[in-house]
């Protein structure tokens, strides 16, 4: 489970061959029994070798309450139905916990943050007290108020971070570094504007960027907490040091050294970030070994990654099928329905066929889309198999035998997301949520992909260039 007080570079996890088993007529225990190895005997499954797979198809499913199971305060807040942690709260901390997550989740990051600090601050219960901390990191960031960050000091009841490393990639370390850098001023155009879309050889969305005036391929991660950049285009575009301590980010392989670094100017296309604090990392660290069909590894080179801190800013659709990304100044609208929220790392809540509510992690930066334990035990039902597979990421890639789910469909509301053969990964839990699954990049190859964090809006739909099923594999 990743420290709450870590930076995420997010993204950057590979996940390449899927296979899959059914077994014969006879009745399966339940999926989630069957991955976590809790049957009192071993059960026959096969294997299959098949890729996995997304399709975008029209589907109006919606949440139906009675199947939400009874739960305690703090497990109605791990799934963010705040209503019921509301009704479930047993004391003033706890309501007041619920209504400040409310407004971060309402995208409404100041007054959380004062909500969070008071909590911080004067709770009683010593819980609250260490997630209101959380949460104030969160809302803090998402203003990138570097100088409050760098003030919120060690959480007394949790103790100090053992690992150095880790203590490293605090946010506090990181605030620190960056408190003389101001809040970046975002210049986003009213009327919106369409740019050319790229994708890299892991599927993941690419963009040119201009740092200082200096032309550069980034891709767009939604899992990574900040913006990135390597040393030699550091180098080659004239960007500053914020700060000479050597500091870490979080990755899928750990931790990699990473220096608090200041740009003048990024632009992407009319969408201009002046005075950007951002993340500086050895340009070994950003490149990534592909592996395709006849095993030769191919070295993907990342000039950088634009982060949360900048796509938070802006109204975007991805169109991958028509290869372009539109961006705009988002302006609040009351009528908006929410499923998307950032709370420390975005999670879309989305919609099982039978009603119930998923959350799931969106990262663009992760080639393929993975479900966890939590999503069977809600579809107990569900087909599962085992594969051999591989995942790779920043710094290492490793083997082994994965379960995968033969068919999961969720809905945004509107649309479904169907997928087969799709990796089965442990229950995690990001800070205090727990995640069904993530969404990788795959999903946004398959559709036209809207995210307005300002408004809570994810929706997916079918591009206008024509549907698509995107398989994941090599």
């Amino acid at each position: 489970m990743p420290r709450v007080s870590s930076w995420l570079l997010g993204g950057f996890t590979a996940v390449a061959t899927f296979a899959a088993c059914r077994s014969g007529g006879v009745p399966l225990p339940a999926a989630d029994a069957i991955v976590e190895g809790r049957l009192e005997a071993p059960i026959a499954t096969d294997t299959i070798e098949d890729n996995a797979s997304v399709r975008i198809d029209r589907a109006r499913w919606t949440l139906r309450s009675q199947n939400a199971p009874a739960r305690d305060f703090w497990g109605d807040i791990a799934t963010l139905d705040i209503p019921s942690a509301e009704r479930a709260a047993k004391s003033f901390d706890e309501r007041a916990f619920a209504i400040a997550l409310k407004m971060l989740m309402a995208s409404n990051p100041e007054n959380a943050a004062v909500a969070f600090q008071a909590l911080h601050l004067n709770a009683t219960d010593p819980i609250v007290r260490s997630r209101a901390r959380i949460g104030l990191t969160m809302a803090l960031s998402w203003q990138s108020d570097w100088p409050a960050l760098a003030a919120i000091g060690a959480d007394p009841d949790s103790g100090e971070i053992a690992d150095s490393t880790a203590a490293q990639a605090g946010v506090e370390r990181w605030g620190k570094a960056l408190s003389l850098v101001p809040v970046p001023k975002i210049e986003v155009p009213e009327m919106s504007v369409t740019l050319p879309l790229r994708r890299s050889s892991f599927g993941t969305p690419v963009v040119t960027v201009r740092i200082n005036g200096k032309p550069h391929e980034f891709w767009l991660d939604t899992g990574a907490s900040m913006t990135l950049l390597s040393d030699e285009v550091a180098v080659a575009s004239g960007v500053r040091l914020a700060a000479s301590d050597t500091l870490a980010l979080g990755v899928v392989a750990g931790h990699i050294p990473a220096r608090a670094v200041f740009i003048d100017s990024l632009s992407m296309g009319p969408m201009i970030a002046r005075g950007l604090g951002a993340a500086l990392v050895n340009k070994g660290a950003l490149r990534l070994d592909h592996r395709v069909v006849n095993g030769t590894r191919h070295s993907v080179q990342i000039d950088g990654v634009i982060g949360t801190d900048l796509l938070r800013q802006l109204d975007l659709v991805i169109d991958a099928r028509a290869s372009t990304i539109t961006i705009k100044r988002p302006r609040r609208d009351p009528r908006a329905v929410r499923n998307l929220f950032w709370v420390g790392y975005p999670v879309v809540r989305l919609v099982t066929q039978d009603g119930r509510p998923a959350l799931f992690g969106l990262d663009t930066g992760a080639e393929g889309t993975y479900v966890t334990t939590s999503l069977l035990k809600k579809q107990p039902k569900t087909s599962v198999a085992m594969r051999r597979g591989s995942i790779g990421g920043l710094g290492s890639e490793r083997h082994a035998t994965q379960w995968v789910a033969r068919e999961i469909a969720l809905s945004d509301g509107d649309y479904a997301i169907e997928l087969k053969n799709v990796p089965v990964a442990p229950e995690r839990r990001w800070t205090f949520v727990n995640f069904d699954g993530v969404l990788g990049s795959d999903i946004a190859l398959a559709s036209r992909m809207h995210l307005d964090f300002l408004n809570g809006v994810f929706d997916v739909r079918k591009s206008a260039s024509g549907g698509v099923i995107v398989t994941i594999g090599h």
